[in-house]
């Protein structure tokens, strides 16, 4: 039985993840990794160990303690802080402990946590590219005025889920976002009228192997519900963007359509929120990726099935003793827990 470490057992992320190895027709030991011992993920894993943040100097060396005593096959990365830490150290990671680290390389890694490098790889490469803008640069301010209208959209170069996102409507909003220090890109605002996309890739070897593309309503920034309306027209250049990129493993690419062409607006070197929904329109990423990575099978493009996934909330009860258990002895293995599923 492969041993896989989560991270990130807290986040919709690594949730996410530890959702698809439960669901897998592989068995998994499941190992789980947060820094909070009430982290919902926790409850999905077979044992849990809590670990100081990715920005703690402690962060790595508890990581690699835990890829010791486990006997870590595989390391699958649940939050985006973390994922600089797996590429800058992932070969060493690999050689010392015998496991499979799935991170893309640090320079993957660095343009797609950064709006602004995002916007630049796209045009540099041919691309289609939002216009954008750093609040700082004069020049581009103009171009982005030159070439689109008002409104534009301010958000952090290296935000997630809308947070800090501002809409510029006229010049006295532009003024204003540029007249104090921040790390806003500014970008023209496009249309959903066609929807809005997410799309989940699987390079391997330079190869984009499998790729799932779905509309998406939004709420708070994540996604509510999601479509699947039979092939995607656009999925042949997102495929050419993650292995232009030079993505290793998983990559996930949000979109627009202008003028008939995807413009991606956001790159997630990493799965993604939307990963668990992918499984339930016929494509079970994060076991296939692991498949591939252990020699099982194959990465092959997945058949899928039309429809939409509407998320819902649901609960799991734990018993004091287990989160005590945790919390004081940062470890605990055969965590206890009740899940409250819909009955549909």
């Amino acid at each position: 039985m492969k041993r896989i470490l989560v991270t990130g057992a807290g986040a919709l992320l690594g949730q996410g993840i530890l959702r698809s190895l439960k669901v897998s027709k592989n068995a998994y030991y499941i190992i789980t990794a947060d820094p909070d011992y009430r982290a919902q993920g926790h409850s999905l894993g077979h044992k849990a160990y809590l670990i100081p943040m990715a920005t703690d100097p402690g962060y790595l060396p508890a990581v690699e303690d835990i890829l010791q005593k486990e006997k870590v096959d595989a390391v699958l990365v649940g939050t985006d802080v973390e994922l600089p830490v797996y590429a800058e150290n992932k070969q060493r990671l690999e050689e010392q402990y015998h496991v499979k680290v799935v991170v893309s390389s640090p320079e993957v890694i660095r343009i797609a946590n950064d709006k602004w490098l995002t916007a630049e790889f796209l045009k540099a490469h041919g691309f289609p590219y939002p216009v954008s803008a750093l609040t700082t640069d004069k020049e581009a301010l103009r171009e982005l005025r030159q070439k689109s209208s008002f409104p534009y959209i301010a958000k952090p170069v290296d935000g997630a889920r809308s947070k800090g996102l501002k809409v510029i409507e006229n010049e006295q909003d532009l003024e204003e976002v540029c007249s104090y220090p921040n790390n806003l890109v500014v970008q023209e605002m496009i249309g959903e009228e066609e929807g809005e996309y997410t799309a989940g890739c699987i390079v391997v070897d330079g190869k984009c192997r499998a790729i799932v593309s779905l509309k998406r309503d939004l709420r708070d920034g994540n996604t509510y519900r999601a479509y699947r309306e039979g092939e995607n027209p656009y999925d042949a250049i997102i495929c050419r963007i993650a292995e232009r990129l030079g993505v290793e493993g998983p990559a996930n690419f949000q979109y627009r359509i202008k003028d008939g062409k995807p413009v991606v607006f956001e790159i997630n070197g990493r799965f993604s929120g939307t990963t668990p929904l992918r499984y339930m329109f016929g494509f079970n990423e994060v076991e296939a990726l692991l498949n591939h990575l252990f020699g099982i099978e194959e990465m092959t493009q997945p058949k899928l099935r039309d429809g939409a996934v509407f998320r819902t909330w649901s609960d799991i009860f734990v018993e004091p003793s287990q989160l005590n258990a945790l919390k004081e002895n940062k470890v605990l293995e055969g965590y206890q827990s009740q899940y409250f599923p819909f009955s549909v």
